[in-house]
C-alpha cells in the first residue's frame, strides 16, 4: 500500500478504520515512527481494559506519543461502542489491541473490521513463537483461525513493505 489513504466501506457500511493492530507493546518506536508515519495517522485508540484502569499507564502511553497524534484509551466494550461510529478520522485511525482474544472481542462485539495486522506478541508460558517476534498459544491461534473464517484478512506485519505471513501459515498451525 503507498502512502496515500484508502477510503473504503467497511462491513458496517461506514468508512474502514486505518488500520487493527494487535501489538502488546502497544506504543512504541516502531508504531510512531514507522507505521503512523507511513500510514499518516492521526489518531491511536488503545482498547485494552486493563490500560482503560490504570490511569498512570494511559499517562506513559499519551506521553509516548508526538503532541500531534490524538491517543485514546478506551476498555473493549467502550471500544465497541466508540468505533463503531462514522467520524471523519476513521480512515486515519489506528487501533492497538494487545491479544488475539480482544481482536475477537471487539469484532463479536459488533466492530466488524475486515482486516488485521498481528505486529507483536511476545513469549510467555503457553505461547510458541509462530513468526519473528509474534508467538501465539493453541487458544490464540484458533482465534485468529476463527477470524480469518470469518472473512478477516490477517497479516503478520512488523513493519509496512514487508511481505505478509498469514493465512497458510496460522491454517498450518491450527491442529499442529
Amino acid at each position: 500500500m503507498n502512502c496515500e489513504l484508502r477510503i473504503a466501506a467497511g462491513r458496517n457500511g461506514i468508512q474502514e478504520l486505518g488500520l487493527v493492530r494487535i501489538d502488546d507493546r502497544l506504543i512504541h518506536g516502531q508504531v510512531i515512527a514507522v507505521w503512523c508515519k507511513h500510514r499518516r495517522f492521526t489518531r491511536i485508540v488503545i482498547v485494552d481494559d486493563d490500560v482503560a484502569a490504570d490511569s498512570f499507564m494511559q499517562q506513559v502511553l499519551r506521553l509516548a506519543a508526538p503532541p500531534d497524534l490524538q491517543v485514546d484509551v478506551v476498555s473493549i466494550e467502550e471500544g465497541i461502542r466508540v468505533l463503531g461510529q462514522d467520524t471523519p478520522d476513521r480512515g486515519t485511525t489506528m487501533v492497538l489491541l494487545k491479544s488475539p482474544l480482544a481482536a475477537k472481542r471487539l469484532y463479536d462485539g459488533g466492530l466488524k473490521y475486515s482486516a488485521l495486522n498481528i505486529g507483536g506478541i511476545g513469549n510467555a508460558p503457553g505461547r510458541r513463537n509462530i513468526y519473528k517476534n509474534i508467538s501465539a498459544s493453541e487458544e490464540e491461534i484458533s482465534i485468529l483461525k476463527c477470524l480469518m473464517d470469518e472473512g478477516v484478512k490477517i497479516t503478520l506485519l512488523t513493519v509496512p513493505g514487508e511481505k505478509s505471513k498469514a493465512g497458510r501459515l496460522v491454517g498450518r498451525l491450527v491442529g499442529s
